[in-house]
């Protein structure tokens, strides 16, 4: 089973990329995060293997939180999911 985490300072946004999710049988949404520093609290908690992360959020922007992860000895996959450009 694939956990995956998602992460996006727009709530529709979150719950459209769950239900997408919910139709592979092979992935679980761990949970959802709407702030870069949310999703640091989550992460050693919920043990996700993939983020679905926004780029632009306010404070602590998916960039400088995958910059954050990186430093990290075992960190999650990072996928970006954005609408940014």
């Amino acid at each position: 089973m694939l956990k995956v985490l998602l992460i996006d300072d727009e709530a529709p946004a979150r719950n459209r990329l769950r239900r997408m999710l919910a139709e592979i049988k092979e992935v679980q949404v761990v949970g959802d995060a709407g702030t870069g520093q949310e999703a640091l609290r989550l992460i050693p908690l919920k043990l996700p293997d993939v983020l679905l992360l926004d780029i632009s959020m306010p404070g602590l922007s998916g960039m400088k939180l995958a910059q954050i992860l990186c430093e990290q000895e075992s960190a999650p996959a990072i996928i970006f999911c954005t609408a940014w450009s």
